[in-house]
């Protein structure tokens, strides 16, 4: 959504806050239902594991990625299936995207947890150094 302050992200959140602030709202009864969409859902979560920070980070991961592309991460595939087939191997810089930017997001659609250390404060920051808000904003008229 664009907003008088920019582009603001929305429907990501499905993991528990890391805001003290926020702790203790009613919260989904995740292992009654899967809430979020395969072909952007972490690996581990399509692998029946609990929604996480890093999940979430994932998930803005790819999005920003189509963005940047037009095209999703794994050509619209659960990252499990597109892990299997090997196709993270064959993501690219996309050439709008400044070295420091894509290093951030590569780190997001990292397919291990682990390795999935940058927030999402962080990848903003890395978008923000080169002043790319406005060509996302652009794609995404």
């Amino acid at each position: 959504m664009l907003s008088d302050e920019g582009l603001r992200l929305f429907d990501f959140g499905l993991s528990e806050s890391t805001s003290p602030r926020l702790r203790g709202l009613a919260r989904l009864k995740r292992d009654r239902f899967a809430a979020w969409t395969p072909a952007y859902a972490a690996p581990e979560l399509l692998e029946g594991g609990r929604p996480t920070y890093a999940a979430d980070v994932y998930a803005l991961g790819c999005v920003l990625y189509e963005l940047a592309t037009g095209e999703h991460p794994y050509l619209g595939r659960g990252a499990v299936q597109g892990n299997a087939e090997r196709l993270g191997q064959a993501l690219r810089r996309p050439t709008q995207l400044p070295r420091g930017a894509w290093l951030a997001l590569r780190q997001a659609l990292s397919i291990k947890p682990v390795d999935r250390s940058i927030t999402a404060t962080e990848l903003l920051g890395a978008f923000q150094r080169r002043k790319l808000a406005s060509y996302f904003i652009a794609r995404a008229i």
